[in-house]
């Protein structure tokens, strides 16, 4: 919303991940959330429509906006050890949302990864082999993928080591790519 104050969605989100280390986000009101930071209940109104929205800004603000920022294809295996690491120190926060039962920290991901990985196909697919549609299952199919990866490393308690289910993501990621162009290859030689 316009005119928000920064630091004042920075407390409200402090004060989530406070209350979260202990009670699960279903139980949480947006008075609880407004008590535990000595904030009116207005003031939260005032930035946030609702408790999810206040969860979405969490998600984008500490998850999403580090790991898209200048995300490469060289680059990606650290920002994605970098988003590992910071759900491992905010473990007991991120394993609430995760466990939470209306599913919202897979959707919110599977929505921004997917967004990425259309733009990541639209880049390798320098000679347009693939049609709009193709793209966007191609993206929902890693986006979800790559969601299921991480809430399934949560969900055993983040005791996998972070660098190497990045360089096993990448090298996966790779291997696929390696197999799609073998396989366009080998139908391409077969046609002639």
């Amino acid at each position: 919303k316009l005119g928000c104050s920064y630091s004042t969605q920075l407390k409200l989100a402090k004060s989530l991940k406070e209350l979260m280390a202990n009670q699960p986000f279903e139980k949480l009101s947006v008075s609880d959330i407004t008590n535990n930071c000595s904030l009116h209940r207005q003031t939260f109104y005032y930035h946030f429509n609702d408790k999810y929205e206040l969860l979405s800004w969490i998600y984008n603000q500490d998850l999403f906006i580090p790991l898209t920022q200048d995300l490469t294809f060289e680059n990606w295996v650290e920002k994605l050890i970098g988003l590992f690491k910071y759900m491992k120190q905010q473990k007991a926060f991120f394993m609430n949302t995760i466990k939470s039962s209306n599913n919202f920290f897979a959707e919110y991901s599977n929505k921004i990864f997917a967004e990425l990985f259309v733009k990541a196909i639209a880049e390798l697919d320098l000679y347009q082999h693939l049609d709009d549609k193709e793209q966007d299952i191609y993206a929902r199919f890693f986006a979800y993928g790559l969601t299921g990866v991480i809430v399934d490393w949560a969900l055993k308690g983040m005791k996998e080591n972070e660098d190497d289910l990045a360089v096993l993501l990448q090298k996966m990621t790779l291997q696929t790519e390696e197999l799609g162009h073998e396989i366009y290859m080998y139908k391409r030689n077969t046609k002639n």
